[in-house]
């Protein structure tokens, strides 16, 4: 058993006995519902199909999307009941017990003692340390989200210099990317007096968007390292009726990684890409979908360079694929030498050092 295992049943065992419920009396212990839940992961866009096959990273042969599909098979599933006229949480349970189907898809079974009434039963994998879950004794107001960066990572973000960049940021809360939350939901489920053992079939899938982001670079070798913050987007979702939040709106921020694409015209292919999550984009947001692409070069200076993604999330790749490809109209991203001292193109900022001026003199000591 991993040490992550073991820290998730334990956190599961502390929840359940802090936890403060409105319930029923359980007065007939013969009464079981037994909970099974069908994870369902083909229907997840780009993480397990359509991946561009035709990008490679450099210094590795891992794949971009693994990290991804890795989340999509969780350890632990929370069960939550609510009465569907209060719509508060009568009683949770934790299961852990996994089978494969005949379709092979994971199946997560357990037993939950419960008497008889009208229930609503909803299941969401407990094993994402970065999506969080709050009120959960509401059935209407349970929230899955993530934190917010820190001020010390924000400036790191934004620079300190580029006030441009800041003021277009001003106001907007620039968060984590959020790991796959499995959701399922089964509402308004009869226990009569005389069952003995209710089954319970249900589906469980991500309420996250994942996308693919690439842009091509010249001088990728002058480039260390790169994050991009894409404003615009979902902080939330309520996923009692999985109803994503919509104002405000929040950015994410997420690594990117140096890579080359065979599919690309021309002679340089080099690209920066990411594939990373998001509660999903805003569908009345145009003005604000927005990327800052913050690339620190060899020589610790940095360089940002921004593009609005109007035009990129309503391409057809986009609504098909989920692949967000920035083409060279658009923009790109060009690091120079930074021994040559100059100003970057395309929007990019770099601070400079004035020339050291020649003073000749004597000092005393």
């Amino acid at each position: 058993m991993t040490k992550r295992y073991i820290h998730i049943l334990l956190a599961a065992l502390v929840l359940l006995a802090s936890a403060s419920c409105h319930r029923r009396p359980l007065e007939d212990p013969s009464e079981v519902v037994r909970i099974r839940i069908d994870v369902n992961v083909r229907a997840v866009t780009n993480v397990n199909t359509n991946i561009r096959n035709s990008v490679h990273i450099y210094g590795t042969t891992a794949s971009l999307w693994e990290d991804k599909i890795k989340q999509l098979y969780p350890e632990l599933m929370r069960v939550l009941v609510y009465d569907p006229d209060t719509d508060k949480l009568l009683a949770q349970s934790f299961i852990a017990n996994t089978e494969m189907n005949e379709e092979g898809e994971t199946v997560f079974t357990g037993n939950l003692g419960i008497s008889h009434g009208n229930y609503n039963f909803l299941v969401y994998n407990f094993d994402t340390p970065t999506t969080q879950v709050t009120a959960e004794n509401t059935e209407s107001e349970i929230l899955a989200f993530t934190s917010e960066i820190s001020p010390a990572m924000r400036t790191k973000v934004l620079g300190t210099k580029a006030d441009d960049i800041e003021d277009e940021y001003a106001g907007i809360s620039i968060r984590y990317e959020p790991e796959h939350l499995m959701v399922g939901n089964e509402r308004d489920v009869r226990i009569s007096p005389h069952d003995t053992m209710v089954v319970i079939h249900t589906e469980a899938s991500t309420v996250i968007d994942t996308y693919y982001l690439q842009v091509r670079v010249r001088g990728l070798q002058f480039a260390s390292t790169a994050t991009a913050v894409i404003s615009g987007l979902s902080p939330s979702n309520h996923i009692g009726f999985n109803e994503r939040t919509v104002d405000p709106s929040a950015a994410v921020v997420f690594e990117m990684k140096k890579g080359y694409d065979e599919e690309l015209d021309g002679d340089n292919k080099n690209i920066l890409c990411a594939v990373f999550n998001t509660f999903g984009k805003i569908k009345q947001t145009t003005s604000d979908l927005f990327v800052t692409f913050n690339v620190y070069d060899t020589a610790g200076n940095l360089l940002q360079y921004r593009a609005n993604l109007d035009s990129v999330f309503d391409s057809e790749l986009a609504r098909k694929y989920h692949w967000l490809i920035i083409d060279d109209d658009l923009l790109v991203i060009d690091i120079p030498d930074p021994g040559q001292n100059q100003q970057s193109g395309n929007g990019g900022f770099q601070p400079q050092v004035d020339d050291w001026e020649e003073e000749i003199g004597e000092i005393e000591l």
